[in-house]
């Protein structure tokens, strides 16, 4: 079951043919968002990076994408596929459904909802094998920190993963400055600093980053901060993870011949799964 426009389909087949064609041709937004017995965690949040996405790809905003609207269309589809009371994943893409023109400077919107049952992230993973891959490198600046706009560049890295039997890799700008890895933002630490690149080097600009960084910079025991990261120093790391929507925060065990401790991540884990029950 998915959600196109407001209306509800079995699957993209059941669309009609000239709104399917749209699809094809256009460049999607998209942002994903765990629900929880129809919670939506960290709702607000993610409502206002759409709009922010939608703006700077300077696509329209139509009256209609209220959060509340949004926030009904993803529980109608959940409850569609059965998954109210389960722990889901939902997809929210958004389409141009036509070519920019001088007729249409700004493309009328389209949206489409998916969703799949997935799992709480219960615990800190420490068995996390980790490397550069450089055989691209990301799009800096504010266009890189959209979730769509490496994409590419991810299903390739996907590959190199998979062929090198790692569980992520790091991807590099073209100052060959560290950015994010495959699965999400990456947290370096040395002694009591936390680095993470900032976002004008080209990561992505989450919702579950920021919240980490939020309590990080609450924190009296740590001193975080945003600056450019080097491959130089993850070698000198004492430690090092990884923050995504989809696994939470997963420890890095070993980056080539490294193997990091895990004590921050373990206790960072714990302050983050509540902000997350509150969320």
């Amino acid at each position: 079951m998915i959600i196109f426009n407001g209306k509800v389909y079995s699957n993209l087949n059941s669309i009609a043919e000239e709104s399917v064609i749209n699809l094809v041709y256009t460049f999607p937004i998209e942002e994903r968002v765990r629900v929880e017995g129809r919670k939506i965690i960290f709702w607000e949040k993610h409502y206002f990076r759409i709009m922010a996405s939608l703006r700077i790809l300077r696509m329209e905003i139509p009256m209609l994408y209220t959060m509340e609207y949004l926030e009904e269309q993803i529980l109608i589809l959940l409850k569609e596929k059965k998954l109210v009371q389960l722990s889901s994943i939902v997809c929210l893409s958004f389409f141009s459904t036509e070519l920019v023109s001088r007729a249409t400077p700004v493309s009328p919107t389209s949206f489409l909802i998916k969703a799949y049952q997935a799992e709480i992230p219960i615990h800190v993973s420490s068995n996390r094998s980790i490397d550069l891959f450089k055989d691209h490198y990301v799009v800096k600046g504010l266009y890189g920190s959209l979730e769509s706009s490496n994409f590419r560049l991810r299903e390739l890295a996907s590959v190199y993963v998979y062929e090198n039997d790692l569980e992520d890799g790091i991807f590099l700008n073209d100052q060959k400055e560290i950015t994010e890895t495959l699965k999400g933002a990456l947290f370096v630490v040395k002694e009591n600093k936390i680095k993470t690149p900032p976002l004008s080097s080209g990561c992505r600009s989450s919702v579950y980053r920021q919240i980490v960084i939020d309590l990080l910079q609450k924190s009296e025991d740590t001193n975080l901060v945003e600056e450019t990261l080097s491959t130089f120093e993850l070698q000198k790391a004492d430690e090092m993870f990884v923050v995504s929507l989809s696994e939470g925060i997963q420890s890095v065990k070993r980056y080539r011949k490294k193997t990091f401790n895990t004590e921050i991540s373990r206790k960072l884990f714990f302050k983050f799964i509540n902000k997350y029950r509150l969320g």
